[in-house]
């Protein structure tokens, strides 16, 4: 086993990096549905109270935390489901979390997980008051800005094998993706997100294994703008270090980055939402949201 997600340099970087300008005193009460896995919403949790924390202003005897509601599920039967290719099953469950959060009050809702979005479009039609901060809309807006519009993606089995919650949002902002063509490769993915990094496991040779995928992505297979780590548990594992001459696009860190942003009113959800997106609603809709219950 080596290094593990408290000991990555590049979250530390990546934290200074990323916080700036200057914000109000009170914040949006963010909710997060996790346990996708724990060790994901570890990362979340982790990563966006030290983000609120350096972009809110001191609060009367510390640094502030973030204002958070967490409902954290199974994976093992998130897994399940999706190993059975139950889409419907999986969307259901998720829901199910969803609302536990959606009743507790929250602003605004962060999935943090790439494969769980698979869920937006039930609770877009279900509830579609909540606001919900996409995923792939963060990395969206970070490739666009790279000028980077053909990407690779490296994730659960799932999401590189369909993935059309995520790859249809993607290119709604004019982003290409480009995942492995290998089934085995897949499979050799999702079986080592499950059994090694959803329970802190690094080791170097799959460590060795995403970086030749990613390098594959890049150089041969038309990734010319990068490649999306689609998964936390992969951003955990691969350092920047390994793999220089290939830009990475890390989900959840872009993610974590604009949910602080948008918890510290910073930033407005909408602002990273697809042009003549339908999730677009106006601004008195989504600031009325829990007074309007």
């Amino acid at each position: 086993m080596v290094d593990s997600p408290v000991q990555n340099p590049d979250r530390a970087e990546h934290l200074v990096a990323s916080v700036s300008g200057a914000c109000p005193a009170s914040m949006k009460t963010l909710g997060m549905l996790t346990g996708l896995s724990y060790v994901s919403g570890l990362d979340y949790y982790r990563g966006l109270n030290e983000r609120i924390a350096k972009l809110m202003p001191r609060g009367r005897c510390m640094e502030r935390n973030s204002e958070m509601v967490i409902v954290s599920l199974d994976c093992d039967e998130y897994v399940h489901l999706l190993e059975s290719h139950d889409a419907d099953g999986v969307r259901e469950y998720l829901f199910r979390g969803v609302k536990k959060l959606d009743a507790a009050g929250i602003d605004f809702l962060v999935i943090a997980s790439n494969t769980a979005h698979i869920c937006h479009d039930l609770i877009r039609a279900r509830i579609p008051k909540l606001p919900i901060l996409h995923i792939a809309d963060c990395v969206a807006a970070a490739a666009k800005g790279a000028g980077s519009l053909s990407l690779g993606l490296l994730g659960t089995e799932p999401t590189m094998r369909d993935g059309s919650w995520l790859k249809q949002r993607l290119a709604a902002h004019g982003v290409k993706v480009v995942t492995p063509s290998s089934a085995d490769d897949q499979r050799r993915c999702y079986d080592i997100i499950k059994q090694e990094l959803s329970f802190n496991i690094f080791r170097e040779e799959s460590r060795q294994f995403f970086v030749d995928l990613a390098r594959k992505l890049y150089h041969e297979e038309g990734a010319t703008g990068g490649v999306i780590l689609g998964c936390t548990e992969i951003e955990l594992l691969v350092r920047k270090v390994d793999a220089d001459d290939v830009p990475f696009f890390r989900s959840a860190e872009l993610h974590m980055d604009a949910a602080a942003r948008v918890q510290a009113g910073i930033a407005d959800l909408e602002d990273f939402l697809p042009p003549l997106c339908a999730d677009a609603q106006p601004r008195s809709v989504v600031e009325s949201h829990v007074s309007g219950r």
